[in-house]
């Protein structure tokens, strides 16, 4: 059995997120069902990528 990953994302003019999934297509496919009824979160699905604590702790900078 696959266990969940964490998978980050990109949208189109800014932005990211993350999804739990245990594969890259189910990442896509959850954010894309997560985000579609918003215009503001286009999900650009090439930058959909497993989630290492580098990427993370380098978006998170942008908070601090």
């Amino acid at each position: 059995m696959l266990e969940l990953k964490e998978y980050m994302f990109n949208f189109e003019g800014g932005g990211w997120n993350r999804v739990m999934a245990k594969t890259r297509r189910g990442a896509i496919t959850l954010a894309r069902n997560k985000y579609k009824d918003s215009e503001h979160t286009i999900l650009i699905e090439e930058s959909v990528r497993l989630c290492t604590k580098e990427d993370y702790d380098a978006h998170m900078a942008m908070f601090y």
